[in-house]
């Protein structure tokens, strides 16, 4: 029979809706028997809402990213599907990296949906408790808050990445490096720079102030400081860009100042997408595996919520995704020298 409503089973029983509401709630009622031969007779199937009420689950899980349109939350959110299956569904949210709307956004998913994967768009000493009293499980993924130990996390190796990057150009013989970072009060743009100073301090290369740029993540961002770094008196002979935006802001600016790439100057760009292999030279690039690390959250925002469900002690876990280094033609020897070697 398909149509059937609650009130059809309530009515075959001959009680109010109420008491079967309550027994769809779990509680129990005198008519227990009764009622499930009506659901069963009547092939009544409870909508979401009744099932929900049940379990104390909604099979809904939110990923809420800063900037939808941008391809790393995309893939984020893919991955994350991956794992989630057809027992849960995945809601992505943006919340237009506004500290606002992100906060309105968390107080109306309490009680909707099971957890949320995040990218905080706040990390200081107020982050903790801002997310604490949602008391909704929370994985956190490319930034982590101030008090980290508390929340479950997922990152990418960042060190490493801006590491290895800036050893490449140390190979190939160039001394002046510079870096277009995102904002430094962010885990990713914090640890990039880090990486890539540890890596000059290594090789005792003096660290030149205008060559660390902070931007902002952004195309407009990455064009700025680029245009900023070419008008430098002692411009650098490589740049490493901290995401895939500002690669695009930064080309854009090699490209409207007509410098070669790599004759004139080499770039690294940290992420790999799809563009790095369209453009000529191809972009040497920072590889993560995007969608390994949303799968990665999801796996781990699962675990604590079944945790959750069953009161089962469970320490926050905290995931690292590797990286590694793709090279293509965007790097050479500064002109008039001969690369290092990698012995």
């Amino acid at each position: 029979m398909s149509g059937v409503t609650i009130t059809d089973v309530a009515q075959r029983v001959g009680v109010s809706v109420a008491t079967v509401s309550r027994y769809l709630s779990g509680f129990n009622v005198r008519q227990r028997d009764e009622i499930e031969n009506a659901i069963h007779e009547l092939n009544y199937r409870p909508s979401a809402a009744a099932r929900n009420l049940k379990s104390g689950r909604t099979g809904t899980i939110a990923i809420v990213v800063p900037d939808i349109s941008n391809p790393f939350f995309a893939a984020i959110a893919t991955g994350a599907e991956t794992v989630a299956g057809e027992e849960h569904m995945v809601m992505l949210v943006n919340s237009g990296a506004i500290r606002e709307r992100e906060e309105k956004i968390l107080g109306e998913l309490f009680g909707r949906v099971d957890g949320v994967i995040l990218s905080p768009l706040q990390e200081d000493d107020e982050g903790p408790s801002f997310f604490s009293k949602y008391g909704l499980p929370i994985v956190f993924v490319d930034r982590i808050t101030a008090d980290a130990e508390k929340f479950d996390s997922v990152l990418v190796d960042n060190v490493k990445g801006a590491r290895l990057a800036t050893e490449h150009l140390i190979q190939l013989g160039h001394q002046k490096i510079a870096m277009i970072t995102g904002p430094l009060h962010t885990t990713p743009g914090r640890l990039r720079a880090e990486g890539y100073t540890s890596a000059l301090r290594k090789q005792k290369i003096a660290l030149q102030e205008s060559y660390l740029i902070e931007s902002d993540f952004t195309r407009e961002g990455g064009y700025a400081s680029m245009v900023k770094l070419l008008e430098d008196p002692n411009p650098p002979t490589a740049v490493i860009t901290g995401n895939n935006f500002m690669s695009i802001g930064a080309l854009e600016a090699l490209k409207e100042k007509r410098v070669r790439i790599p004759d004139d100057i080499s770039i690294i760009g940290f992420d790999d997408l799809d563009f790095s292999t369209l453009i000529e030279p191809g972009l040497t690039a920072v590889f993560r595996h995007f969608e390994a690390q949303g799968a990665e959250a999801m796996r781990i925002l699962l675990a604590r919520i079944s945790a959750l469900a069953t009161n089962t002690e469970l320490s926050p876990q905290h995931s690292v995704v590797d990286v590694h280094l793709i090279e293509r033609g965007s790097c050479a020897p500064p002109t008039g020298l001969p690369a290092q070697s990698k012995s």
